[in-house]
């Protein structure tokens, strides 16, 4: 049967041990099982009606992510959000101790542009914007490290 039940209720699961099944296409089947399945099947109702009753109310367990998956959260938390800011305050605190020549080579250099290609799209020699990057890299990291020593 390929209908799909949208509603099973247990009736004196311990007693009867029958669980009736009201289908889609409106046919209905009747189904005996064991006590120990009866129960299960009967939290299982308890547990579907809570999910529900939550939906229709919009509120969210922070226990939906057992059941939902991690793609239920993007995974940002507030701590996450903290460090990524803080992060983000220091790389910029350090990139503006660089000169307007530094941070325009290594933008360059970090976007996938060779040295070569910096020093000819620049005309200045290639040692030159090699020492340029070179003292730029170094300060930056200087820098860098030393936000978090503070």
């Amino acid at each position: 049967m390929n209908a799909q039940p949208i509603r099973s209720s247990a009736k004196n699961a311990e007693q009867n041990r029958t669980f009736k099944y009201e289908f889609v296409t409106g046919e209905t089947s009747k189904v005996e099982a064991s006590e120990e399945i009866a129960a299960f099947l009967a939290e299982c109702d308890r547990e579907e009606h809570a999910q529900e009753m939550a939906i229709s109310r919009h509120t969210y367990s922070l226990d939906a992510i057992l059941f939902e998956g991690l793609e239920y959260s993007n995974g940002e938390t507030p701590e996450t959000d903290l460090l990524s800011e803080l992060e983000q305050s220091c790389i910029s605190e350090a990139f503006s101790c660089l000169t307007e020549t530094q941070k325009r080579r290594l933008l360059a250099l970090a976007s996938g542009c060779s040295i070569r290609e910096i020093a000819r799209s620049e005309n200045a020699a290639f040692g030159t914007v090699y020492n340029s990057i070179s003292f730029a890299r170094k300060k930056f990291l200087k820098k860098y490290q030393n936000f978090f020593k503070k």
